[in-house]
């Protein structure tokens, strides 16, 4: 060794203060640009400077090794936390050998003084060849950099070696850029909607962005050399400032590489307007909106408001630049081969130029590879003829090509080809929202602004976001959605939709009920304390601009009107209750519109996040329908059970029994509410009445069972007190997720308590001798030997240590009117472990009987209805003041 290199007691600190002054400017207001710039060039000096201090060290030249940056350090994309991407490079094996040492104090040396290295070591000779298992190490060596060392031999590996290599696996590397973008896409759920996005990885994402360089790139377009930028680059290019200034605030805010734009970092961006300078662009390809007008906007909306709302304004901007990426690095992964060298204005002014198609025998569009591509583009500046294409594709399935739709948006914006018959009639409007596959027409129509030009109330949810973590995706995300929704019933692509796929099949005037979906939730976008109705008043506007007659407009008003009851009757009451069934029938009126009602509430549910819509919802939602149905030509069951007059039931139960006495039968059905048979099947009331028989020996029986859903526990037993509330309790010390539970009493006072569940852990799954356990901790609970508190303890603390990502204020509701013969009690409240437990023994308190539990979450957010009696009748206004107090009370 000839010298020593630099004491890290003087470059750590160097380092440390210049990433320091560099985080102090942007926090003050520097761009991404410039903070990427000043990283990247404080990571080149120190590596130039550490590498030539360890050659002289060592006694070395660099003939034979090259240091290159590689990847986002490569592309001088270095942001606060990331890893240094760099390849040494050899001139053979020799050269390789001699310089590990070398490498090895080289590396040390930046991890040191805050570098995270990721380094690989390669000859010349070995990047010829394309490693078929490492195409990541190639597509990062697309933005290879020369950093220090043997600089001929960087431009030889540059300019000779590489270029014909890349050119020959051209089909390979598209292949392989293209699997890993679609899982990547995949695990994200193919959608930019998250309510917590990574900015890196998510789809909309920087990943997004260079993915779309990389196919570019190997296709043989070269970086930098257009003469000028077309609007949709320059929309891409905003959109990267913006992700890019993100990213570095989420470094900085993390102390690591830690790319999830969280509810919290979502409104401390929102705080500072990041990423919003004055003359940003974002939206649709034809709406562009200044910086200063959305930094002002979101202002506004703080200043009205709260930190929430300031937070929501600000995510619909990141929405629309995520768009904007997506959205281009789809259109690129759609091209299989290179298009011609002509710009897309050359393309399509040449097509302009040719004779005119007679459009009555000869479309300007085709269908080739299973998309709708443009054949005459000159001809769509005829907006009917455009609309054409978009029937084609709402008849026929057969999406646009994105290159169409880059197309579209040129002739739309561009002052030299001018608009022919802009204004749209409701019966062209009307075709597509008829078809069989409306949402594959209307999908491209909002991606190029068409739809607002149509409908202009749908412009106000705009990527509107509601942050309340239970709606995963924007209102225009969740509106199209509940379209899409609709139209997979017509293929059966969809297992919770087999029963509903006849109404969807069947209905008529679907294009009102499609433009209902388009409407219903707009009010959310607009100055309203009841988003239902600016909905309603975005229908005044539109029926008015449209044409729609007095019938058409009335029927999409009911609709709107009315689009949550189905929903909030299913879940918040008991469909069961002759008086709920009634009641709902009377709101409805026909049997044509509860069959709308219902479609809409199956894809309302549906589109709200992927698992909204679980299969008991579906299945409940399905019960409501059919009782709703027969209500219209039938009269009421009788509200409690004669066993003795149930000729039928009373044959079919002995039958699941193997020869029990009628009599004994008869006395276990005896008082049960005439909505226990609703429930439960012949077979399953068999089962209860066999658990019924054992009480003899034992004055507690349960069955656990798992269902399609989860698992289900009957427990039979005679009343006493809090004894709901006990098993609830149990349920979640054990971590179960109750979903539903029913409670019923026979006029012996023998009670059957039943409880739906999800066992969120697997800790019966997957251990199948844990149920026994289980069962022995109910019963020593249930019966008083075994305390309950010790079990929810340690996992209410757990819980509650972490600050809930949404607040749910409580709230308190009883209602007299909804049922003949019980009081409800409904309670919102913030979801937490034993909250059904806290509730049930409030109740038990004051002495009330649980007739129906009807049990719901949104989110963090737990919704419960109870039926409840005491001695067999409604509450009194004393005992519902008292158990408001006890409520409220446990319930902080």
């Amino acid at each position: 060794m000839q010298g020593s290199i630099t004491p890290l007691s003087t470059l750590g600190p160097e380092a440390d203060d210049e990433r320091q002054r560099i985080r102090e400017k942007f926090e003050a207001g520097a761009g991404a640009r410039e903070t990427l710039a000043a990283l990247c060039e404080l990571a080149d000096r120190n590596i130039q400077r550490i590498f030539d201090e360890v050659l002289r060290a060592h006694g070395n030249d660099t003939l034979g090794l090259s240091l290159l940056a590689l990847g986002g350090f490569g592309r001088r994309w270095l942001f606060p936390y990331s890893d240094l991407d760099i390849l040494f490079l050899f001139g053979n094996e020799k050269a390789e050998a001699e310089f590990r040492p070398l490498i090895g104090e080289f590396s040390r040396v930046l991890w040191d003084i805050g570098f995270r290295v990721s380094s690989a070591g390669r000859t010349i000779d070995e990047c010829k060849h394309i490693e078929e298992d490492n195409a990541e190490f190639h597509l990062a060596l697309l933005d290879r950099r020369f950093l220090a060392g043997d600089k001929t031999l960087f431009e030889k590996l540059d300019s000779k070696v590489l270029p014909g290599s890349e050119k020959q696996a051209r089909p390979f590397l598209i292949a392989q850029l293209q699997k890993l973008t679609k899982d990547r896409l995949t695990r994200y759920g193919n959608t930019i909607f998250h309510l917590e996005p990574n900015v890196k990885e998510s789809p909309g994402g920087l990943r997004d962005y260079q993915a779309t360089v990389w196919m570019q790139q190997i296709n043989g377009e070269k970086k930098d050399t257009r003469p000028t930028m077309t609007a949709e680059d320059d929309l891409a290019r905003r959109a990267v400032d913006f992700m890019s200034e993100i990213r570095c605030f989420l470094h900085y805010s993390n102390g690591r590489n830690d790319n999830t734009l969280t509810y919290e970092l979502q409104a401390g961006a929102a705080a500072r307007s990041l990423g919003i300078s004055p003359g940003a662009i974002s939206g649709t390809i034809s709406e562009a909106i200044s910086g200063t007008a959305a930094r002002n906007k979101i202002a506004a909306v703080t200043g009205k408001g709260s930190a929430e709302d300031g937070a929501a304004e600000w995510m619909r901007m990141y929405f629309r630049h995520a768009r904007t990426l997506n959205r281009r690095l789809l259109r690129h992964m759609e091209q299989k081969t290179q298009l011609t060298t002509l710009s897309l204005r050359e393309r399509i002014f040449n097509a302009t130029r040719v004779p005119k198609l007679e459009t009555s025998t000869v479309r300007p569009f085709i269908e080739r590879d299973g998309l709708l591509e443009i054949v005459a583009p000159g001809a769509l500046s005829d907006r009917a003829i455009t609309f054409a294409l978009f029937l084609a594709a709402a008849s026929t399935g057969v999406p646009l090509s994105r290159e169409a739709e880059r197309t579209i948006a040129y002739i739309q914006t561009h002052p030299e080809v001018p608009a022919q018959n802009t204004e749209v009639p409701w019966a062209t409007f009307r075709e597509i929202l008829s078809a069989d596959y409306p949402g594959v027409a209307l999908r491209p129509m909002q991606r190029l602004g068409l739809l607002t030009e149509v409908l202009p109330e749908f412009g106000h949810i705009d990527s509107l976001v509601v942050r309340d973590y239970y709606h995963r995706y924007t209102v225009d995300e969740h509106s199209l959605r509940t379209i899409e929704h609709l139209q997979e019933l017509g293929d059966g692509s969809d297992p919770l939709g087999k029963n509903f796929a006849p109404l969807w099949k069947t209905l008529e005037r679907r294009d009102l009920l499609i433009l209902t979906m388009l409407l219903h939730d707009v009010g959310k976008g607009m100055a309203v304390e009841n988003h239902v109705t600016g909905s309603l008043e975005a229908l005044e506007s539109a029926a008015t601009r449209l044409g729609l007659t007095a019938e058409e407009k009335a029927e999409v008003y009911f609709l709107i009107a009315h689009h949550l009851d189905m929903s909030e009757t299913m879940q918040r009451r008991d469909i069961f209750d002759a008086g709920t069934v009634t009641m709902f029938a009377r709101t409805v009126g026909t049997q044509e519109r509860l069959q709308r009602l219902t479609l809409l509430t199956y894809a309302d549910i549906h589109a709200v996040n992927p698992e909204a819509l679980t299969p008991w919802k579906a299945e409940m939602l399905w019960q409501l329908f059919a009782a709703t149905s027969n209500h219209f030509s039938r009269t009421l069951d009788r509200d409690r059970l004669h066993a003795s007059t149930e000729v039928s039931l009373l044959a079919q139960v002995r039958s699941q029994t193997r020869g029990a006495k009628e009599g004994e039968i008869e006395r276990f059905l005896e008082g049960f509410p005439r909505r226990y048979l609703a429930v439960h099947s012949a077979a399953e009331i068999g089962e209860h009445f066999a658990l019924y028989q054992k009480l003899k020996g034992e004055p507690m029986q349960t069955e656990i069972k798992r269902t399609r859903h989860g698992f289900s526990l009957s427990v039979i037993t005679a009343d006493r007190p809090a004894l709901f509330a006990k098993i609830a309790g149990v349920l979640a010390g054990w971590g179960m997720n109750i979903v539903k539970a029913d409670a019923f009493a026979n006029a012996a006072g023998v009670v059957l308590d039943t409880f739906q569940f999800i066992d969120l852990h697997r800790t019966l799954e997957l251990n199948p001798g844990e149920i026994e356990r289980f069962r022995r901790n109910l019963a020593d609970v249930v019966n008083g030997k075994a305390a309950l508190e010790p079990l929810l303890h340690s996992r209410d603390s757990a819980m509650r240590a972490k600050a809930p990502k949404v607040a749910v204020d409580t709230q308190i509701t009883f209602d007299d009117a909804s049922s003949l013969h019980s009081t409800l009690l409904e309670i919102v409240a913030q979801d937490r472990p034993g909250l059904l437990y806290e509730m049930g023994s409030a109740m038990a308190k004051q002495e009330c009987n649980i007739e129906v539990a009807l049990i719901d979450t949104e989110g963090q957010k737990a919704i419960d209805v109870f039926y409840l009696t005491s001695r067999g009748k409604k509450l009194t206004e004393q005992m519902k003041d008292a158990l408001r107090r006890d409520l409220q009370r446990s319930l902080r």
